[in-house]
């Protein structure tokens, strides 16, 4: 059984402010064409597969970025992908009480 997480709908999140986060918090490189790319997919997949039901199921946005990623022809290892959104998962957590459960 996977875990799933619910999401509030409530607030916006601050993209420069995720970004300065991620940065401060990783210990590998990333340039900012990745970032960026990977700050898109996050918002497409928050906003039009998240929002839709207000779910998410474990692992799901790193996939859906890590396709995104794929599509571009940029190489990027999923481990760091996964990183990346465990922090803004957490900084969503600790700003704003934007997760439930």
């Amino acid at each position: 059984m996977t875990k799933t997480i619910n999401f509030s709908n409530e607030g916006e999140i601050n993209s420069s402010r995720v970004r300065v986060a991620v940065y401060n918090r990783i210990d590998f490189e990333l340039p900012e064409n990745i970032w960026h790319e990977i700050d898109f997919g996050f918002a497409e997949c928050w906003n039009n597969e998240i929002g839709l039901r207000g779910w998410v199921h474990e692992g799901q946005i790193e996939s859906f970025i890590s396709k995104h990623l794929k599509k571009k022809r940029i190489i990027f290892d999923f481990e760091k992908v996964e990183r990346i959104v465990g922090i803004i998962f957490e900084y969503i957590q600790m700003t704003g009480g934007f997760l439930k459960g």
